[in-house]
């Protein structure tokens, strides 16, 4: 199933979230991997996780406001565009927090003690913010958008994202750092090791981490692979 089929029914039913869904699509992004397909596939993630991680902790569904206030924390994490090169990075799940807030606001966001549980998530979803969730919303929101940046398409994105800001694929002097500091900004391949292959040990839920393992050995098979080649 599309991401855009797995939220559709949310869409149908809370006209509040189609307005921040129009809104959410209308902003450029900042790189090929932080487009509104990513928002899409993370918001479908995320009410994936969130109804399997309900379903093994208190035995239930989620409720239509859990539902799409995951959705909508979803759709806003990245509604302030932030290039990852910029002085701004650690503080651009602030900035989408408080912008996501003032939206929920404006569209009277119901039920409205949901607004900060949504806020929060926000917040709290970055690995340069280095948070810990607070709520069941939130880590399903974190662990939705670091399952993006695992496997095929976490390959795909790292590349996109390294190349847009102007870095070279490897250091063909010293590929592996052996000799120098890692550099994700210079050298694409040092964000296996800065971030992607540290991220199974940072999920939150048992519904999202063994799809993480799956996905990080992923990449650990492709880079067995670069290094047979490039030695």
């Amino acid at each position: 199933m599309s991401p855009a089929a797995q939220v559709a029914p949310a869409l149908e039913r809370n006209a509040r979230l189609r307005i921040l869904h129009d809104r959410v699509r209308e902003i450029p992004p900042v790189d090929a991997g932080h487009d509104f397909h990513h928002t899409l596939r993370v918001a479908g993630l995320a009410a994936r996780i969130l109804v399997e991680e309900t379903r093994t902790l208190e035995s239930r569904d989620p409720g239509t406001g859990e539902l799409d206030a995951v959705i909508a924390a979803a759709l806003l994490h990245d509604c302030v565009p932030v290039p990852k090169n910029s002085p701004l990075r650690k503080e651009s799940a602030r900035l989408c927090s408080e912008k996501a807030r003032a939206w929920l606001v404006e569209v009277e966001w119901a039920p409205a003690e949901l607004v900060e549980v949504i806020a929060g998530a926000i917040l709290d979803h970055s690995f340069s913010g280095g948070r810990t969730p607070r709520t069941l919303i939130g880590k399903a929101l974190q662990d939705a958008d670091r399952l993006e940046a695992l496997g095929a398409l976490g390959l795909y994105r790292t590349i996109a994202t390294g190349v847009s800001m102007g870095g070279m694929l490897f250091d063909p002097e010293d590929p592996w750092a052996e000799q120098r500091g890692l550099d994700d900004r210079r050298f694409t391949i040092d964000h296996f090791f800065v971030k992607l292959l540290k991220l199974p040990a940072t999920f939150q839920t048992s519904a999202a981490r063994e799809e993480a393992g799956r996905r990080a050995k992923f990449l650990e098979r492709f880079l067995e692979q670069l290094k047979s080649e490039i030695g």
